[in-house]
């Protein structure tokens, strides 16, 4: 026992008396900071690639999708067949299957103006009218078609006569422009080339308004007797007006505008528009009169 004793006591004081191990001074590498950042913020950089990942999934990054959203869409839609040119593709195979079908001819012609071709739009519908030639639905549609292109034609021309004005701009009285000097100075080329777009935009601009107001015409007397009699009327009186406001030189567009004024007030002669049109006949036909002069 007493030896047993003895000897741990030895031991404890061997430990002792040994010395202790200083800790490992970091050295300059470890100390730098993108080294301590590599050791403590590995698991950030695993979460970084993983949201990017994600992301680009979800979004649909470089793959030309709009992402979560448009698989999701593509799902409950029936995928690409979609989009616009898909539907009117469908619609296309629609009439070519069923050619008696009008309403597949609205649909087309609205999804056309939608995607801007409002000429294919009046092409679809004048075919429409082959198989229904007295469908109000499919004039009144027609009608807007041309209506929406007189429109156009007519920024067109404005935008073409101010470039011709900006070209030609003078101060007043400083030459004739039927002069030598003034003629020289609006016949260069670019003078000539905006007059002679100017000119084609009129020219376009006179084909859309007759168009516009020949389909109206079709309208109207399609919808006599009808529940829609009154309101072609009006309209047709209002885009024969306008069409005469533009073209004052050529009276039967006011001619128009003022029979189709007249046949509205006798179907409506307290109607929310009767004032109006009663003043708009007076300020023709007064026009019309001092014209003749």
């Amino acid at each position: 026992m007493a030896r047993g004793a003895a000897q741990t006591q030895r031991k404890r004081a061997q430990a002792q008396a040994q010395p202790k191990r200083k800790a490992k001074a970091p050295s300059w590498e470890d100390q730098l900071f993108f080294s301590r950042l590599r050791r403590h913020a590995k698991w950030m950089f695993v979460l970084l690639a993983l949201a990017f990942a994600i992301g680009f999934v979800a979004f649909g990054v470089g793959s030309g999708s709009t992402g979560i959203g448009s698989v999701v869409s593509d799902i409950f839609n029936g995928g690409s067949s979609n989009s616009l040119g898909s539907q009117i593709k469908d619609d296309q195979k629609k009439i070519a299957a069923h050619p008696g079908n009008t309403t597949v001819y609205l649909h087309l012609a609205t999804l056309q103006q939608q995607d801007g071709d409002t000429t294919g739009a009046a092409q679809t519908l004048e075919r429409a009218l082959r198989v229904k030639p007295k469908d109000l639905e499919v004039l009144s549609q027609l009608a807007s078609v041309y209506r929406a292109q007189a429109a156009t034609a007519q920024t067109a021309f404005s935008n073409a006569e101010s470039a011709l004005a900006s070209n030609n701009a003078t101060p007043p009285g400083l030459f004739d422009v039927n002069s030598s000097l003034g003629q020289a100075l609006t016949s260069d080329p670019l003078s000539q080339a905006l007059k002679t777009n100017a000119t084609d935009a009129y020219s376009k601009l006179g084909t859309a308004y007759t168009k516009s107001e020949q389909a109206y015409q079709r309208l109207a007397a399609a919808a006599r007797g009808t529940s829609q009699e009154a309101t072609a009327d009006l309209q047709l009186a209002s885009v024969a007006r306008d069409t005469f406001s533009l073209f004052t030189t050529q009276p039967n567009h006011a001619k128009v505008a003022i029979a189709a004024y007249q046949r509205y007030l006798k179907l409506e002669p307290n109607g929310v528009q009767s004032n109006l049109a009663r003043q708009t006949i007076a300020q023709l036909k007064a026009f019309l009169a001092q014209s003749r002069r």
